[in-house]
């Protein structure tokens, strides 16, 4: 089984995700689509969290792998009991993550678009 700091990134995808978060409004859309994009979110957060710590070891990313670790912690994430505005910020916390890290990643591999 391949350990997911080798798995490739799908730039494109994880950038789409990001948007598609950010598209999302707390009035209209469900708890369940919240989520969904929520899981979604970490699976790329884990994954880019597993590329940065192999490729960049500057204080500024240690530091937000730190901060990362601490969002992505179970005990951190909101729960079915939790108010649907705070899986919502949490969701928009996760998106930012991921584009942060995200761009981390383009910008250690010369991948980095614009």
């Amino acid at each position: 089984m391949a350990s997911v700091d080798s798995l490739p990134i799908d730039a494109e995808t994880i950038a789409s995700t990001v948007e598609l978060a950010w598209g999302m409004q707390l009035s209209t859309s469900t708890r369940k689509d919240i989520e969904a994009r929520t899981g979604e979110l970490i699976r790329h957060v884990n994954l880019l969290v597993g590329q940065c710590l192999n490729e960049d070891k500057s204080e500024d990313t240690l530091r937000l792998l730190r901060m990362m670790e601490r969002h992505v912690a179970m005990s951190n994430r909101p729960t079915s009991r939790s108010p649907a505005h705070d899986a919502y910020a949490y969701m928009r916390d996760s998106a930012v993550f991921a584009s942060t890290l995200l761009s981390i990643y383009q910008k250690t591999n010369g991948t980095e678009e614009g």
